[in-house]
């Protein structure tokens, strides 16, 4: 029923898409995807199936028109869970992730693509379950990061740090200069569900007076 009501809000472009995806879940997780964020950009206002969307350069999607429904956005999915952050004010740059906890890591993913800082938090830790969860925290931390600047990986992971990793708002220290910037940048770790690990990362050029995050289920609202 969800894939069913998320469908009937895309575009013909993106029903196409979405028919390319020779694996059900990774269609599931593209339909539900765009139509969870054309239906909490429309705030019950905007028909979701008039929001129209363009991408940048680097793939990250943004809203082209209606200009009311034009806000901050970002999707992101993993086995089970699709997560759509939507911002409630003005930001000029958002994003989120989403990883299953349990699922299988690679240390050696860490070392290959983490920052020093990082790797000798992920060596403190007290067992093989709080390293695998911890490097899960901070990988989301990571994406949620290049997903709101939209460069993706072209901004290599070890070029920045997250400190205060255990907290639920950790820090980003940025290690290349060339990061640096006038934006002040928030993050935020959550639970989405249980058995998942998230994040947000809100960048503004003004500083916010609130950093918080509400979660809610989709099915809510249908």
């Amino acid at each position: 029923m969800l894939e069913r009501c998320c469908e009937n809000w895309l575009s013909q472009d993106e029903r196409n898409r979405a028919d390319r995806f020779r694996i059900a879940t990774s269609r599931n997780q593209h339909v539900v995807g765009r139509g969870m964020a054309r239906r909490l950009l429309g705030r019950d206002k905007i028909d979701p199936s008039l929001i129209a969307f363009a991408t940048e350069k680097n793939g990250k999607p943004y809203v082209s028109q209606p200009a009311e429904a034009r806000r901050a956005f970002n999707i992101a999915h993993t086995d089970g869970l699709v997560m759509c952050g939507i911002d409630s004010h003005s930001v000029d740059l958002l994003g989120v992730d989403v990883e299953k906890l349990g699922r299988r890591t690679d240390p050696g993913l860490a070392q290959r693509y983490f920052s020093e800082p990082e790797i000798d938090h992920l060596a403190n830790c007290v067992s093989e379950t709080d390293r695998r969860n911890t490097f899960l925290k901070i990988w989301t931390l990571k994406e949620a990061f290049i997903k709101a600047l939209g460069t993706g990986l072209q901004t290599p992971l070890a070029d920045f740090a997250f400190e205060k990793i255990d907290a639920a708002k950790p820090e980003i220290r940025f290690l290349n200069p060339k990061l640096e910037s006038e934006m002040r940048w928030s993050f935020i770790s959550i639970e989405p569900r249980p058995g998942y690990v998230g994040a947000v990362a809100l960048g503004a050029k003004a500083t916010r007076t609130s950093t918080r995050v509400t979660l809610r289920r989709f099915e809510e609202l249908l």
